[in-house]
C-alpha cells in the first residue's frame, strides 16, 4: 500500500509538472526496479551504527537545506545536482534502518518527490500563477503537521515545523529586505580607472 501510495504521488506530480506520458512510465519502471534493489538497500548500512547513519543524514539534510535553490528561476546547476544528490543519500540511508520493504520503497520514492519533483512545481507555478505559491506553502506546511501527527511526539514537531517555516518564510526575508537598506559600496584603490578631466580640444571624457 504504501509503495502504490508513493508511485501514485510521484505520477500525480509529474503530471503538474508538465511532464510527457514517457516520463510517467519511467517512473514506473523507476518503481519497480527500486523495489527490487529494496533487499539491498535495506542491508547497506547493516555494518555501521546508528549514530553514524544519524549524523551523515542531518549533515546531508544540512547541506540540501543550504544549498537548495530557493529562487523563482531554475538557479545554478551545480548546486542544484549536489543539493538533490544529498537530500537522496540521506533518503537511502535511513530507508536502509527500516524492516519493511515496502517502507524502504516508499521512502525513497517519497523523498524523490520532495526534493525532485516538488522543485519543478514550484517553479511551473511561479511562472504560470505566481500568486498561488502563498498557498502552496500553506498547504505543504499543513501536509508536514498532519504527518506529524503520526509521531509519538507530534506537539513538539508541529511546533518546531511551524516555527521553523515561519522563519524561513517570514522572518528570514524581511531581514533580508532590511538590510538591502544598509548596502553601500566601497570605493578604493582597487576600483577601475575612471577618466576625469577634460581634453585640449574640449571633449568631456567623463561622456565617452
Amino acid at each position: 500500500m504504501l509503495v502504490v501510495v508513493a508511485m501514485v504521488t510521484a505520477i500525480f506530480y509529474l503530471t503538474i509538472a508538465g511532464s510527457s506520458r514517457n516520463e510517467a512510465k519511467t517512473c514506473i519502471l523507476f518503481g519497480g526496479f527500486l523495489f527490487g534493489l529494496s533487499p539491498i538497500i535495506q542491508t547497506l548500512t547493516q555494518t555501521i551504527s546508528s549514530d553514524t547513519i544519524y549524523t551523515v543524514v542531518a549533515l546531508c539534510l544540512l547541506l540540501n537545506f543550504t544549498l537548495q535553490n530557493y529562487s523563482l528561476s531554475k538557479g545554478d546547476y551545480m548546486s542544484n545536482c549536489v543539493s538533490l544528490n544529498a537530500a537522496i543519500f540521506a533518503a537511502v540511508c535511513l530507508a536502509s534502518r527500516l524492516d519493511n520493504l515496502n517502507a524502504v520503497t516508499a521512502t525513497i520514492v517519497h523523498a524523490i518527490v520532495i526534493y525532485g519533483l516538488v522543485p519543478r512545481v514550484r517553479l511551473r507555478i511561479a511562472s504560470r500563477c505566481p500568486q498561488y505559491l502563498i498557498c502552496l506553502t500553506v498547504a505543504m506546511v499543513m501536509a508536514c503537521c498532519g504527518l506529524a501527527m503520526f509521531l509519538p511526539h507530534w506537539r513538539v514537531v508541529i511546533v518546531a515545523v511551524v516555527i521553523s517555516s515561519g522563519v524561513c518564510v517570514l522572518i528570514v526575508p524581511l531581514v533580508f529586505v532590511h538590510l538591502q537598506k544598509l548596502k553601500d559600496n566601497i570605493y578604493g584603490p582597487w576600483d577601475e580607472a575612471e577618466l576625469i578631466g577634460i581634453c585640449h580640444d574640449g571633449r568631456d571624457l567623463t561622456s565617452e
